[in-house]
């Protein structure tokens, strides 16, 4: 498919000139208002046990939210919203013990998890509707998915209020994206009332968490909210430790009754030594199949990936008395990484001689900057006797990267060097360092982004909404190296006016009961090389999703049910056995004619009075051009489901929780060494959870998690596989004042 193209000036000066109309209009309509209205309050966050109308989830006990952005632009519910949405709860991932934004993730309907090597490196990946998912927001705000180290799966959720979940294609709000799913980190926010509440966890392998949260009202007009965090854990594989460190203040203050200022600021600190890039040998050297404890560990001891993010962002926000709004907002973020490599990579050795096993070693390091700002307006209007609502902006966003460059196996045989003992080294992690200092070249890139939105919920009847929108964008990626003895630059990807239309109705039947049918385009700049290191044509297509939704016990349980199908050109596909290319990179190929199509089916909320509901069943199968399948290794089908019931009468301290998970088959063709195929059953995980309430402000929660203890992989690749979770147990005590 083939976008349409508009000079990205045209946009801006359009969407420009329809923004200060309505703002305009807006400010003519409030200086209209009638003089003896109150003033309109800013209605800062108060959390209470009974509302769902907003979109904050903290301490509503709920597994499900009022309202969500994500998709659209526009504040909707999930009912009114035509595509599928799924929210993880602040109160979802306290009962669940949820830390990491890849735990919680490996919990949401339609996402499936591969991680392929230790957290903190770059094999992990999480998929939905058969495709990678690479969109990542933090309160809206896209983050780039064209350059490493950007990515989020190493992300604390102490600071998030929730996890915003939309799959397919969101190209209206993220500008450029995979057709997955998008994933929104939304931050917790001060309070009006005055709480304190103080975390301790201590669980298997010695896991330790502390947390402290402090939110209230400084004085009549401001109020603030500080997290702070810190973890130490071992792990179920030998020599492995992560420790996260986090620092998050946010302040709000009303410059005047309808005006917000915010500033907030946000480090987080991830460390994981000892572990591996690679995961286990799948197979011997005669294709038989390996068999190694969980507790193997296939990188060396000297193995460290950190990373570590720096984050301020500020936000002016107006509110017009006829409930419109204007809002101006910016971010700087400042991730670092440096990562020390060395694993063990075979496609089969010899369990005998060792002959085979080869000890891969480099070092990635880099200094990141993003910098955002954006303008939008939003609100309702009137037109034809009935009521609308629009939402209008503009974004600019930079990403830049730059480090010095390091060897690695693409260098010579001593980054790429035979193993003498692969036993041995299993046991002790021992292996020779290699000079891993700078090669003395430097390296760079940019990505530039502007685009202007516009989106509008039109009500044609009372029953029916149509919600239209489009985006356009202007994107540039460059590069820069010295490798040459001078620092030369080159364009990688260049597009301008890229037009992303969305289009859903959603049409009402009784009161519970919702219709709905969207179409999306699909644009993304791609980072995958071909053999000669070249960058694949960017992915281009268009999704396609109908479902029906209900919505149950005012809004505190939400059900849903979607079919869709993906159509889309230059779909990125691995190489099996190919050569690394010229930079060292694992090459691709640019399949056209892909299709995917499956459907997703979704529960979550209160079923009744203290039983809590989240889950659901989803199935994608993607196939290539000629209708074979593609992405084997990820199963097609999953089921998810955590609930949790509390007790009433004398047993009302007490509230019981349980988890199930079930994914099907899966299998690598032609993987082993001898061309052999592997294959994964299907695999059974089952939690247990219990929460008292000792007091009114202490509680105590015990996750007894993969009870069965099952052994499996959580992810492979046509070579090697990672290990889940076996058995474990985390003791959480929380007091809230």
């Amino acid at each position: 498919m083939k976008f349409s193209r508009l000079p990205l000036s045209a946009a801006i000066s359009l969407a420009t000139l329809l923004s200060l109309t309505t703002v305009t209009a807006v400010a003519q309509t409030a200086e209209s208002a009638d003089a003896n209205a109150p003033e309109k309050q800013l209605k800062a966050v108060k959390v209470t046990a009974d509302a769902l109308e907003g979109d904050v989830t903290e301490g509503t006990g709920s597994y499900t939210a009022g309202a969500t952005k994500t998709a659209t632009g526009l504040n909707l519910s999930i009912r009114e919203t035509p595509q599928a949405v799924t929210v993880i709860t602040r109160d979802r991932m306290e009962d669940q013990g949820l830390q990491s934004i890849s735990e919680v993730l490996d919990q949401a309907v339609g996402v499936n998890f591969n991680g392929t090597s230790a957290l903190g490196s770059d094999g992990i990946a999480f998929y939905a509707r058969g495709f990678e998912i690479k969109n990542f927001q933090i309160d809206g705000t896209p983050r780039p998915p064209g350059i490493y180290g950007f990515s989020e799966t190493t992300t604390d959720m102490a600071l998030y209020d929730r996890v915003e979940i939309v799959r397919g294609s969101n190209g209206l709000m993220s500008g450029a994206g995979s057709p997955a799913a998008s994933i929104n980190l939304v931050r917790k926010r001060p309070t009006v009332d005055n709480q304190v509440s103080i975390t301790a966890q201590v669980g298997s392998d010695d896991h330790y968490r502390v947390e402290a949260d402090a939110s209230g009202a400084l004085t009549d007009n401001v109020r603030a909210r500080l997290v702070a965090t810190y973890q130490d854990s071992d792990s179920f594989v030998d020599r492995a430790n992560i420790t996260k460190k986090l620092v998050y203040g946010i302040v709000e203050a009303d410059l005047t009754d309808n005006t917000l200022l915010t500033l907030g600021a946000e480090y987080q600190d991830f460390r994981n030594t000892g572990a591996s890039r690679g995961g286990l040998p799948l197979f011997y050297a005669d294709g038989s199949h390996t068999d190694f404890s969980r507790s193997t560990n296939s990188g060396a001891n000297w193995s460290d990936f950190q990373h570590q993010t720096t984050r301020i962002f500020a936000s002016v926000e107006h509110f017009f008395n006829n409930d419109w709004s204007i809002k101006l907002e910016g971010e700087q973020s400042r991730p670092d990484y440096d990562e020390t490599i060395g694993y063990l990579y075979t496609s089969g050795f010899d369990p005998a001689t060792s002959a085979g096993a080869n000890m891969l070693s480099s070092r990635w390091a880099g200094d990141l900057e993003q910098k955002i700002i954006s303008l939008s307006a939003s609100g309702p209007f009137t037109l034809f006797g009935r009521e609308h609502q629009l939402m209008a902006g503009l974004s600019h966003s930079t990403a830049e990267d730059s480090g010095d460059t390091y060897p690695g196996w693409w260098a010579g045989p001593a980054y790429w060097a035979p193993i003498s003992n692969v036993w041995n080294f299993f046991d002790t992690g021992d292996y020779p360092k290699p000079d891993l200092g700078p090669d003395g070249y430097r390296y760079g890139g940019r990505i530039k982004q502007d685009s202007a939105y516009l989106a509008t919920r039109l009500k044609p009847a009372d029953a029916v909404s149509v919600i239209l929108g489009t985006r356009v964008t202007d994107w540039k990626e460059t590069e820069w190296d010295t490798y040459s003895g001078n620092k030369s630059s080159k364009t990688l990807t260049s597009e301008t006016g890229v037009i992303t239309p969305y289009a859903g109705i959603v049409i009402d039947f009784g009161k519970q009961y919702s219709l709905y049918a969207s179409y999306a385009d699909i644009f993304e700049a791609q980072s995958s090389e071909d053999l000669n290191g070249n960058r694949l044509p960017p992915l281009e297509g268009v999704n396609y999703e109908v479902g029906i939704k209900g919505e149950f016990n005012d809004g505190r349980l939400n059900a849903s049910a979607a079919v869709f199908r993906i159509e889309q050109d230059n779909l990125a596909v691995a190489i099996p056995g190919a050569p690394l290319n010229p930079h060292g990179q694992a090459p691709y190929r640019a399949e056209s004619g892909t299709v995917s199509q499956g459907f997703e089916l979704e529960v979550a909320g209160e079923l009744s009075k203290g039983w809590q509901v989240g889950g659901g069943y989803a199935h994608a199968k993607p196939k290539d051009s000629e209708g074979e399948p593609l992405l084997t290794e990820i199963s097609k089908d999953n089921f998810k489901l955590f609930s949790t019931y509390k007790l009433s009468g004398d047993w009302q301290a007490l509230t019981l929780g349980g988890n199930l998970r079930w994914q099907g088959k899966s299998y690598s063709e032609g993987s082993g060494p001898n061309g052999e195929d592997y294959n994964r059953d299907a695999i059974t995980l089952v939690d247990l959870m219990a929460k008292y309430a000792v007091t009114e402000n202490l509680s105590l929660t015990l996750n007894a998690n993969n009870i069965f203890d099952k052994e499996y992989y959580s992810g492979f690749n046509y070579s090697s596989g990672t290990y889940g979770s076996p058995r474990s147990l985390m003791l959480t005590a929380r007091y809230k004042l």
